[in-house]
C-alpha cells in the first residue's frame, strides 16, 4: 500500500505506570473506540512536547509528572469523516507516570480513561495500530527502571 502524504499529524503515546503486578497502561475511550491518548500539534511544538501536552490534557495527569522513556514507530492510517478522506500520521512515545497516578478524563475529548495490564489493553484496543504500539511499548518498558 503506498504511503500518502499525511494531511493530519498528531502525537501521543502509551502511558504506563508501575504497579505491584508489573506495568499498567492507559487506554482512553473516545466515542465507541478504545485507543491511546493523542492530539494535534500546537504551533512551534515538537512531537515530544505535543505528546506530553495531549496526554496531560486528555488524562488529567500533570505534565511535569510525565516522562518519555522511548519512541515507538509512528502509525499511519486513513479515515473518512463527512465524506472527506484524511491521511493521518501519529507519532507515538512510551511515557511513564508515577505509581498510583490517577486519571481524570478531559470531558470535551475523552469519555473514559482506564489503567489496564498490557495484555488486557491489547485485547480491549479497537485498532491494530494501537495493539502494535502497546506490544512495542512492552519491550521498552521491560527494559526501563521502575
Amino acid at each position: 500500500m503506498p504511503t500518502h502524504r499525511p494531511n493530519e499529524i498528531s502525537a501521543g503515546g502509551v502511558v504506563a505506570r508501575p504497579s505491584d503486578h508489573g506495568w499498567e497502561v492507559c487506554l482512553v475511550l473516545a466515542g465507541k473506540y478504545w485507543g491511546l491518548p493523542k492530539g494535534h500539534f500546537e504551533p512551534g511544538e515538537t512531537a515530544q512536547q505535543a505528546a506530553l501536552r495531549e496526554i496531560s490534557e486528555e488524562c488529567g495527569i500533570p505534565v511535569d509528572a510525565l516522562s518519555i522513556v522511548g519512541a515507538l514507530p509512528p502509525s499511519e492510517y486513513a479515515y473518512r469523516r463527512a465524506g472527506r478522506l484524511t491521511f493521518k500520521l501519529v507519532h507515538h512515545f512510551v511515557v511513564v507516570a508515577p505509581a498510583g497516578t490517577g486519571l481524570v478524563p478531559q470531558p470535551s475529548e475523552i469519555d473514559e480513561a482506564v489503567w489496564l495490564s498490557i495484555e488486557l489493553a491489547i485485547q480491549k484496543a479497537s485498532f491494530a495500530d494501537t495493539r502494535t504500539a502497546l506490544s512495542a511499548a512492552r519491550a521498552v518498558l521491560d527494559s526501563a527502571v521502575r
